[in-house]
């Protein structure tokens, strides 16, 4: 029989202290707002993951998010929603090159079905949208798929508070960049995910995971959700990574002058490569708003 030891049980219970103790520090990192100080900063900034779009019934914001943007004096997007020219950029970058209609690139079951979904969506099917580049497709689909009838967008959300608070709004990308990211994965890919989407019964369980990961507040499981994609696993690094990178001294720029709230998918948030980690490599201090 062991002896009984005073410094055992202390050392187990210290174990357990730790254990415990990592546990909480990593429920701690759980969180979509995150304050940027340090390096040098005069004022905090603040960063936030969004998720592009959700049911306005699952639309989630608090005090404190509204707080750190009106304490900021500039608000940054992944693009500026206040730009005139904005919606015009869109429309020209969203049609295929000498508008060629990508309808006979579909299974015939795949383009019934999509065309069948575009006509009770948008009272226009295949033979008149087909003109348009298969990631805007896929936007307008999974918008109507969504099981509800009203939509929020974070995008938006902010943009108005910022024109209320008379914020300056700036853009890390340009619609042009953005749109031609998608223009660098092979189109055929894109079809394929397309095709899946509307034809598989269960397409919407991954939308649904991942806004179940973002109500979590959990940015590492939303990133491998995104990227367990097979778009992402492939073309990860133009999707994510490399808009990562991009943005990081665009970023320094901006809190570097003035106190910025900085809103982007929340995908770019987690992994070893999100914004978090690099602008912490940048040396500056990144900690969870709690």
């Amino acid at each position: 029989m062991k002896k009984f030891s005073f410094k055992s049980v202390l050392a187990t219970a210290m174990m357990v202290m730790l254990v415990f103790q990592a546990f909480a520090n990593d429920k701690e990192e759980k969180s979509l707002l995150w304050k940027i100080s340090g390096n040098g900063l005069e004022e905090s900034s603040y960063l936030f993951g969004t998720i592009h779009m959700i049911c306005k019934d699952k639309f989630y914001m608090d005090e404190k998010i509204e707080n750190a943007l009106a304490s900021s004096k500039v608000l940054a997007m992944e693009l500026n929603m206040t730009d005139p020219n904005l919606m015009a950029e869109m429309q020209q970058l969203s049609v295929n090159p000498g508008f060629a209609n990508i309808k006979g690139e579909f299974t015939p079951e795949q383009a019934s079905s999509l065309d069948k979904f575009l006509t009770e969506s948008y009272g226009a099917g295949l033979d008149q949208l087909g003109i348009l580049k298969p990631f805007v497709l896929s936007s307008m689909v999974l918008v109507k798929m969504l099981p509800c009838t009203e939509q929020s967008s974070y995008e938006m959300f902010f943009t108005e508070k910022a024109k209320t608070q008379e914020k300056t709004v700036k853009g890390l990308e340009t619609v042009a960049f953005q749109m031609g990211v998608f223009d660098k994965i092979p189109q055929k890919l894109q079809i394929e995910e397309l095709g899946k989407m509307m034809t598989n019964p269960d397409s919407m369980e991954e939308f649904d995971k991942l806004v179940g990961a973002y109500l979590q507040q959990d940015t590492e499981k939303l990133y491998d959700i995104i990227t367990d994609n097979e778009m992402f696993k492939e073309y990860g690094d133009l999707l994510l990574e490399d808009r990562n990178k991009n943005w990081i001294p665009k970023i320094e720029e901006m809190v570097k002058e003035q106190s910025t709230f900085i809103a982007v998918g929340s995908g770019h948030l987690g992994s070893e490569t999100g914004v978090i980690a690099l602008l912490r490599k940048a040396g500056y201090t990144v900690e969870a708003v709690k």
